[in-house]
């Protein structure tokens, strides 16, 4: 059974409700960023370079189907009655048949050039979270290198999918049997290497949290903001099989061939989409502080001005064995360059409450006394 498509007013209406939501999604981080910070990170900038990108899919998907449902519509009807007019005069259907392979292959640039967008926003925002880590930030330029070599083998597939290239957009297109096969098994490949590097994104942040110092509820909450991609990867799955579905078809049934491009601009579209929405939530992470914890009252060796005196405290303070070390000051920041593996390197943005006890020596005026500092942990 062949595989069904949507109405081309539904799909368009699919098209640009999904690219509202990314619009809406990369406006609001933005707007939060800005808010919060006054600044934009590499992490945004290449948000909106997704989104960039994300409108010209749209536009080019927007320009290209008509004639792909028109083609659809007529190949139908030739095969009931093979004497069947073409819906338009025969320069013209030519014509448009070909500038609508020539759009369908920019729209695999684009779409790939979209979904990067996005990998490296996710990417970049966990660079600032292992900055200071030298060994963490040695694993980040290797993931930065594989995944931008992944990016370019996508690119590059495209260019092979259909030899000679100038065949892609001819009257005819890449229609022939060997054609199939090799658009079969590189869009294995590109699906192939958009999994591996969503897992790679995922890896690092995640083998951090493994010692992170933190409450279970705490990190489990990390664990799953930086898993968001398993959602790309889901999307990523669900294209392939539904593309390789109908390009198997068309091989079986010649009249569902212009189901293929019209499935794979569908879900091009919609895990492009998906990626960047996905790639704006780690900005809303402030979520996770709505169930603050405070450390247990612990000493650990301290030397400087106390708290309610200017004299040096002759007792200790120790953090937590489960709280996550969250130095705010700039003191901390420049003294402590390489940062720690069960550290959090403070990124401005979110507001996380430590509690914790200082005690003094006898002659001061107070004993003991609690105080309250608010943190930031991520941008």
């Amino acid at each position: 059974m062949a595989t069904s498509v949507l109405g081309f007013t539904e799909m368009m209406a699919l098209i640009w409700t999904l690219w509202a939501a990314a619009f809406g999604m990369t406006v609001f981080r933005g707007s939060f960023q800005w808010i919060l910070q006054r600044r934009l990170y590499a992490d945004d900038y290449f948000i909106i370079a997704g989104l960039a990108t994300l409108t010209a899919l749209s536009a080019v998907i927007t320009m290209m189907l008509p004639q792909f449902y028109l083609a659809g519509e007529y190949t139908k009807a030739a095969a009931t009655n093979p004497l069947a007019p073409l819906p338009l005069p025969l320069e013209e259907f030519t014509a448009r048949t070909v500038a609508s392979l020539k759009l369908m292959f920019s729209q695999m640039l684009l779409f790939w050039t979209t979904l990067w967008a996005a990998k490296f926003s996710i990417l970049f925002f966990v660079r600032r979270l292992v900055n200071g880590l030298p060994r963490y930030v040695r694993a980040w330029w290797a993931c930065f290198a594989v995944v931008l070599l992944l990016y370019l083998a996508c690119i590059f597939s495209n260019f092979l999918t259909c030899t000679p290239l100038t065949k892609y957009w001819s009257a005819t297109g890449c229609n022939a049997p060997e054609d199939l096969v090799r658009a079969d098994a590189s869009i294995k490949f590109a699906t192939g290497a958009d999994v591996a590097a969503d897992v790679l994104i995922m890896m690092l942040p995640l083998n951090l949290l493994r010692k992170l110092t933190t409450s279970r509820s705490h990190k489990f909450g990390l664990a799953v903001l930086f898993s968001l991609g398993g959602i790309i990867i889901a999307f990523a799955i669900a294209r392939l099989l539904q593309v390789t579905k109908a390009t198997g078809d068309a091989a079986k049934d010649p009249t569902t061939v212009a189901n293929g491009p019209v499935l794979l601009s569908m879900w091009s579209h919609i895990e492009s989409s998906v990626s960047i929405i996905v790639a704006t939530l780690p900005a809303f992470r402030f979520l996770l502080g709505r169930n603050r914890t405070a450390t247990r009252k612990t000493t650990n060796k301290y030397d400087g001005p106390t708290i309610g005196g200017s004299g040096r405290s002759l007792r200790s303070r120790r953090w937590q064995k489960d709280a996550v070390r969250l130095e705010g000051d700039d003191s901390y920041r420049h003294g402590s360059a390489q940062g720690s593996e069960t550290e959090l390197t403070p990124v401005r943005g979110i507001q996380k409450e430590i509690e914790f006890k200082t005690e003094h020596s006898p002659g001061e005026l107070a004993v003991g006394e609690t105080k309250r500092r608010t943190q930031e942990l991520f941008a």
